[in-house]
């Protein structure tokens, strides 16, 4: 446009000095008078797309480039105009019209390259040659000396959504050069960082956006998740704490702020914040979810199913979206489960399943349920139905094992493992319920066999190592069960796993209780409210007859791990050496009516009748 100005200035001043005879035709340009009219119906154009008379417009722009058949930007103007009422297809048109005639001219590249950017956005995978036409426009029409902040940002966009990160975090430092305050810029270039994984500039570019616009919460949002990324959740805390001071009615800041909590354990205040967001959106439902979390991350599952329920029961009746609603079904089953109550979790997943009836993790978490409580034909129905639906899935070939084993059919059971790891060899998983199947059924030179074979396969995947002393130890080979889980510490410090592991080990044998002691509080540090980790700890100070201080982590653990035979039984032994023999006696009744796995029931009935002679003198 700006050519097409000068050149009818020029014009307009060589008018009063050239004589009409003069003015050529044979070139095909457009004599004076022409183009005097051409720059009128341009105008004309101009001022009726601003008082509103696009068709008007549209038809006087039309009038110029007839009267001045080589001029691009009128052309080009046209387009923007277009472009303006979402008329793509005709900005297009009117956009190669103008470059027909001018290849260079930066107006109608850009226009082209914006309205290709916006369209590839609304057509799937289809728009992927929009884009490419899109880049193409966006970067003939960049101007590096007065970069227009619309086009650099649908480019830098454009370069980030298609991978070219580097392109993208070189393009908008040089619009940040010349417009340091434009905060959208300096959160795309974040954006661009942080699919670089370079949480540390993406973190820094965040700052600067919230510097220049305070006021945009969801900034402060992104800068936190950006910390938290980078390893610095102490600050990813800090802002958004100061969020929600100032902005308190921002739902998804206290949505955040519980989330970011509950990673540093802070659970009164992550419970306070979900509790926050629940008030702020009483008919939302995220609110109940995120409290949810928090409480089971500290073990009170009533208390989650006392938050759950009414929450379900309001999504159901305001006809919330079927997947929302599952989603809190499923946490509402996992509560019910912990507390012993496998109808209701059973109840629970059968209404989840009716809303979705398809949900294969929904289908896996009810046969998990089955087989846990024993019914075991109606997991096998379960598991047939989800493998026609999904042949060949891993996790269902896990729970075909799963119940053959608990049917007694072991052979059976390691054959499903067995073409299960022949069909998944490149999932670690497979390897690790062919090998912990071998160890269940004492075949623990075969599981070592499996195992030592993943680690060759998977030599930094330190959760094999895990696998293999856990075989170890159940196979009552100490040492070796020692070495791989000292190996798997050494590349992972703090897995709280294997630190739980092998300081439980360590206090069952008696041995190096100290260290012991140190390994599952180091655990703890990690996972404070993890109740088999409490358990280790209170079991520890047991064995070291430090009796004031196993009390606590095995009250806690027991209230946590009310159906875990092992928790309950340690519980018992605790309450009987203090002499509180009632209270022992309802540990140890309690662990014969748990779940049973890894006691001696015998044993445990021995320690009830005396308890109960003992109560009785």
């Amino acid at each position: 446009m700006r050519t097409f100005l000068c050149i009818l200035s020029i014009v307009c001043a060589l008018a009063s000095v050239t004589p009409a005879h003069a003015q050529s035709t044979v070139s095909g340009q457009p004599n004076i008078d022409d183009r005097a009219a051409a720059y009128h119906a341009f105008v004309l154009g101009r001022s009726l797309e601003g008082a509103g008379d696009i068709e008007g417009a549209v038809a006087a722009f039309l009038r110029a480039a007839e009267l001045d058949p080589a001029a691009a930007d009128i052309w080009a103007e046209l387009a923007a105009l277009y472009a303006r009422r979402n008329r793509a297809d005709e900005a297009i048109e009117a956009g190669r019209a103008a470059l027909d005639r001018d290849p260079d001219n930066e107006e109608a590249h850009r226009i082209l390259g914006l309205v290709y950017s916006a369209r590839a956005g609304t057509r799937g995978d289809a728009g992927q040659e929009d884009v490419d036409r899109a880049v193409d426009h966006l970067e003939r029409a960049r101007d590096p000396l007065t970069p227009d902040p619309g086009l650099y940002l649908s480019l830098g966009r454009l370069y980030v959504a298609t991978g070219e990160t580097a392109k993208a975090i070189d393009l908008l430092n040089e619009l940040l050069e010349a417009e340091p305050q434009f905060a959208d810029a300096h959160v795309l270039l974040a954006q661009a960082y942080e699919a670089q994984g370079a949480w540390d500039e993406a973190a820094a570019a965040y700052e600067r956006a919230v510097t220049w616009s305070p006021q945009r919460a969801r900034y402060r949002r992104q800068l936190a998740n950006a910390l938290l990324n980078a390893g610095e959740p102490a600050r990813a805390l800090e802002v958004v704490r100061e969020l929600v001071r100032v902005r308190s009615d921002d739902t998804s800041g206290w949505y955040l702020l519980s989330e970011l909590e509950l990673q540093l354990n802070n659970y009164d205040e992550a419970g306070a914040a979900a509790r926050r967001v629940i008030a702020l959106e009483p008919d939302g439902l995220r609110g109940a979810y995120m409290l949810s979390r928090v409480l089971g991350a500290q073990g009170e599952y009533q208390a989650m199913v006392d938050a759950l329920e009414p929450a379900v029961r309001g999504a159901i009746e305001r006809d919330v979206a079927a997947s929302q609603i599952v989603s809190l079904l499923q946490r509402l089953s996992v509560a019910h489960e912990q507390l012993g109550d496998h109808d209701a979790a059973i109840d629970t997943l059968t209404r989840a399943l009716d809303l979705t009836p398809s949900h294969l993790g929904l289908q896996a978490q009810l046969a998990q349920v089955y087989i846990d409580s024993g019914r075991l034909d109606e997991a096998v129905d379960v598991v047939r139905r989800a493998q026609r639906e999904s042949p060949g899935n891993l996790a269902f070939q896990r729970l075909e094992a799963q119940t053959l084993s608990a049917r007694g059919d072991v052979a059976d059971a390691l054959a499903v493992l067995e073409r299960a790891l022949s069909q998944h060899e490149e999932q670690p998983v497979a390897h690790f319920a062919l090998a912990n199947m071998y160890s269940q059924h004492d075949q623990v030179d075969d599981a070592v066999r499996v195992l030592e074979a993943a680690e060759a396969r998977f030599p930094d995947n330190t959760a094999v190592v895990f696998q293999l002393g856990a075989v170890f130890e159940r196979g009552q080979r100490f040492t070796e069960a020692e070495g791989a889980f000292r190996r798997a510490l050494e590349r992972d410090p703090e897995d709280a796993a294997t630190l739980n592991y092998l300081g439980y080990m360590l206090a069952e044998r008696g041995e190096r209780l100290d260290e012991s002691v140190d390994l599952i509080q180091r655990a703890l540090e990690l996972d404070p409210h993890n109740g088999s980790y409490l358990d280790s700890l209170g079991w520890a100070y047991l064995k070291q007859n430090r009796l004031e201080l196993a009390e606590p982590p095995l009250r806690q653990a027991g209230e946590q791990l009310r159906r875990n035979s092992v928790v309950q039984d340690h519980l018992g032994d605790l309450l009987f050496r203090l002499e509180r023999y009632a209270e022992a006696t309802s540990a140890w009744e309690r662990a014969l009516a748990g779940d049973q796995d890894g006691v001696e029931l015998s044993l445990i009935e021995d320690k009830l009748r005396d308890a109960r002679d003992r109560l009785s003198r």
